[in-house]
Parts: structure tokens; sequence; C-alpha cells
């Protein structure tokens, strides 16, 4: 076989591949269980290997994927024809940066609040002076932050409550509890940094 008969049959393949793309992509805008099956089938795979390259634990991994897909099914309309992977990685990095900004700024709550100590312990006036402290620091946050955002924050990450109770006291979706969470995390990091009390959180890129 001839090198151009070779790049004109790579060539009709990667078009081929780019229409069948584009044919699945407007069956999961319709709202097509088996599209949606078949897109996840396709790139799940890619997501989680990414997902670990990316240095999220593998315990992680399908909870993430999980949450990859979600948001890209409800932005399907969003995703041009031939920009899939690049859609895709994009929320993958978006929420491998979500987890490790989460969990820096639980580890930060637990050293303002001392959670790693044993909760038999008496509670000393050091101590007591410390929480205080912690607590003022949280309010100088979250006092600067949007209501939605500090509202939706303060209930998961400080109060622990599931998402579905939080959209039930707050009347809102499940899914926008989560897409506030998301958004609420980069603006108390980035609150807490210009304020100089969480210089050690994750950067509070989008």
């Amino acid at each position: 076989m001839s090198s151009n008969v070779a790049v004109r049959l790579a060539e009709a393949r990667t078009v081929d591949s780019a229409e069948d793309e584009e044919r699945l992509l407007a069956r999961c805008c319709l709202g097509e269980r088996a599209a949606m099956r078949a897109l996840y089938d396709r790139h799940a795979r890619v997501v989680m290997a990414r997902a670990r390259r990316l240095g999220l634990p593998a315990d992680e991994v399908e909870d993430v994927t999980q949450e990859v897909f979600t948001a890209a099914f409800d932005d399907m309309a969003k995703i041009r024809p031939g920009s899939l992977s690049a859609f895709l990685f994009r929320l993958t990095s978006n929420r491998v940066h979500d987890r490790f900004r989460r969990r820096k700024v639980r580890d930060t709550f637990a050293r303002w609040f001392g959670a790693s100590e044993p909760v038999e312990d008496p509670e000393t006036p050091e101590r007591v002076a410390l929480r205080r402290d912690a607590e003022q620091h949280v309010g100088r946050i979250l006092a600067r932050m949007s209501q939605k955002k500090r509202d939706v924050f303060a209930l998961f990450e400080l109060e622990g409550l599931p998402g579905e109770e939080i959209a039930a006291q707050l009347q809102i979706p499940v899914d926008t509890v989560w897409t506030r969470l998301h958004h609420a995390r980069i603006e108390f990091a980035k609150v807490g940094r210009s304020l100089k009390l969480l210089e050690d959180v994750g950067g509070a890129r989008e």
C-alpha cells in the first residue's frame, strides 16, 4: 500500500470517527440513555486513567468519573464536535483539583479546631482560645463570600449535612448543591488567602 493511500484511509477513518461522535453527542442531547451509556463506555477508562495520572487516589477515581460524566451530560449542548476529549479532560482536572482543595480545607479545619486530638482530653484554656480563634477565622472568610455559596459551604463543610438534605433545606436541586459547593470551595480558598489565613490551601483555579 502506497503512503498516499494510507494517508487517505487514515483521513477517512478520522472523518468517520468525527461524524460518529457528532451523531452520538446529538443523541445524548436528546436524552437517549443508550447514547449516554455508549459515550460513557467509550471514554470512562480514559477519564479514570487521567484522574490517576493527575494524582487522585485509586479509591476516589470511580466517584470522580461519575461526577465528570454527570457534569458532561448536564452540559452536553456546550460540547462542540471534535472537542469531547478536551471537554472531559477539563472536567476531570477540575474535579480532581476540587478534591485536593477540599482535602486541604478540611486539613486546615482539623488543625484549627484540633479535630485530630483525642476527644476525651479535657478542654484547656489554651484549647478554648485556639478554637475561638479558629471560629473567628472561618467567620471572617464566610462573611466575604456570596450568600448562596456560603450557605452550601457551611451546611456541607461545617455541619456535615448530606447533599440531599442541603437541597431540601435550600429548596434547590441536588446538582445545584454540588455546583455551588464546587465554586464555594474556590471562593473560600481565595478569600482565605486574601486575608492571609489560608496560605497553604490549594489555588482557586476554575
